[in-house]
């Protein structure tokens, strides 16, 4: 069974057929898309996915496609950003802009399939019981605004690192972070809180 759709947009035709094989290999659904324009020709009947898509496209940028999904109502779909050309500057755009991570090329199969599982994971809807909600809630309110913040990060599927360059501390920082908000949300790890809190963070 596919682990999840996945949607990659590229204009080099290399790396979209190098992407597809890779992900395909991964038990993903893989749709590929040489161009942005052709990817929102097409949004509107197109099934909910986690979309992969170049930052440097001579359409479109990848930064100016993350604000054309929100302004088409798919912000909740979970993006990645790639780049052979990757700076600190354009990482804390892409993760402001609404990415949940940013990768730079070339990186490997298990790099790209873990950063899709977390980007996921960090979009689910909550569907849990009012009780477990109203608790999590009372939990989030014991954080501090600065854990709250990193946490927002975390549970969207940034990596300590693109959360460190987006907050402008170190990774070693978000580390202590991520186990102080763990620890007093009671949770084993951030995807299981992601799945628990879901887009409450921002209610």
């Amino acid at each position: 069974m596919p682990k999840g759709k996945v949607i990659v947009i590229d204009d080099d035709a290399a790396v979209l057929e190098s992407i597809e094989a890779m992900l395909t290999a991964a038990d993903f659904e893989v749709m590929t898309f040489a161009s942005p324009t052709r990817f929102l020709a097409m949004l509107e009947i197109l099934p909910y996915a986690c979309i992969v898509t170049d930052v440097r496209m001579p359409e479109m940028s990848g930064l100016d496609l993350v604000e054309r999904l929100s302004q088409a109502g798919r912000a909740d779909w979970p993006l990645i950003v790639i780049s052979g050309h990757a700076d600190i500057p354009m990482a804390v755009s892409a993760i402001k802009a609404g990415a949940s991570n940013f990768l730079q090329k070339p990186f490997g199969s298990g790099v790209l399939v873990q950063a899709i599982l977390d980007a996921c994971a960090g979009r689910q809807t909550v569907n849990a019981p009012d009780e477990d909600f109203k608790d999590t809630r009372e939990r989030l309110q014991t954080l501090s605004p600065r854990e709250r913040e990193v946490l927002s990060h975390l549970v969207s599927g940034a990596s300590s690192k693109v959360t460190a360059l987006v907050m402008g501390i170190s990774p070693r920082t978000v580390d202590v972070f991520r186990s102080n908000i763990l620890r007093k949300m009671q949770a084993p790890n951030v995807a299981a809180l992601a799945t628990r809190v879901g887009r409450s963070l921002s209610a």
